[in-house]
């Protein structure tokens, strides 16, 4: 296996906009890239769920894809973004955010 799918979804509306989902997807790409060693993780969302596709170039995934009409919901079709990120991009957004693996896990388990 050289990449992972990620995504989270936070359905307690008392818990959106607190960092939760931003502080979770860290984790998550911790575990992804320097835990099991994978080249690329991606990240799928619909295209009008803008907080999800800011969220995820926020941490430095990139738009690599939109299928446009690829899900059929509440009476019409809807279009998914597909948005990449590598290990070395991972990495490189750590080390100029000045933190190692332990501490970048330490800082991500506070929360904000």
């Amino acid at each position: 296996m050289t990449g992972a799918d990620v995504g989270l979804a936070l359905g307690e509306k008392t818990a959106w906009n607190k960092g939760y989902g931003t502080e979770t997807a860290k984790l998550l790409l911790d575990e992804v890239f320097r835990q099991l060693n994978l080249h690329r993780a991606e990240w799928w969302t619909y295209d009008e769920n803008s907080v999800s596709v800011q969220l995820a170039k926020k941490l430095g995934f990139k738009e690599e894809a939109r299928l446009r009409d690829a899900v059929f919901f509440d009476n019409r079709y809807h279009d998914l973004v597909v948005l990449g990120l590598l290990k070395q991009e991972f990495e490189s957004i750590r080390a100029a955010a000045g933190t190692s693996s332990s501490e970048t896990t330490v800082s991500y388990l506070q929360s904000p």
